[in-house]
């Protein structure tokens, strides 16, 4: 059973990883994001690097890249695509 808290970040985490936001245009998200990323090239309030608190909680997800240690939707090393888009 997942505790209260995890579910809350989790829920946070899957909002935050959308796109873009319900109502909000195409552009004006994407001017957002590129403000709230870090300096890994992934949006802060859910980078492992900058929150290592967050660790568990994308372990919890199954998204986790043990060889590199970052969540795998985050490793620019396995996934290729995401070196392309700025995340180092």
């Amino acid at each position: 059973m997942r505790s209260p808290i995890v579910a809350i970040v989790v829920a946070v985490i899957s909002t935050l990883a959308s796109p873009t936001h319900a109502g909000e245009p195409a552009a004006a998200a994407g001017t957002v994001a590129k403000a709230e990323k870090c300096e890994h090239g992934v949006k802060r309030a859910i980078c492992t690097r900058c929150n290592p608190k967050l660790i568990p909680v994308f372990k919890a997800k199954g998204d986790w890249c043990d060889e590199h240690g970052v969540p795998e939707s985050q490793c620019a090393k396995c996934n290729p695509k995401l070196a392309k888009e700025g995340v180092k």
